[in-house]
């Protein structure tokens, strides 16, 4: 995952974004929460379906946690309008 991704994955919270996983699998998710911090860097998602109506619904009645280091790309859904990016970090600070 580019860094690039892993801020669209940070201000994606309460968002669905699609999700690649690096043994292949592809998903749909709601972004829970990401912790970017060792020890174990991961984000909890909830993996939604797609309806025919474009709508989306949850796949599972519990979210689960997966390690950044198991998501291989994070890509936006077009139609789906996302916060601005995140300010960059002021070292100094």
């Amino acid at each position: 995952m580019t860094s690039e991704e892993l801020d669209l994955l940070k201000r994606a919270e309460g968002y669905v974004v699609a999700v690649e996983l690096s043994s292949g699998e592809r998903l749909f998710a709601e972004v829970q929460i990401v912790v970017d911090e060792p020890p174990t860097p991961d984000v909890f998602l909830l993996r939604v379906e797609r309806e025919a109506d474009g709508t989306f619904t949850a796949a599972a009645a519990a979210g689960e946690s997966v390690l950044l280091s198991e998501i291989a790309r994070v890509a936006a859904l077009p139609w789906v309008e996302y916060p601005a990016a995140l300010p960059e970090q002021d070292e100094h600070n």
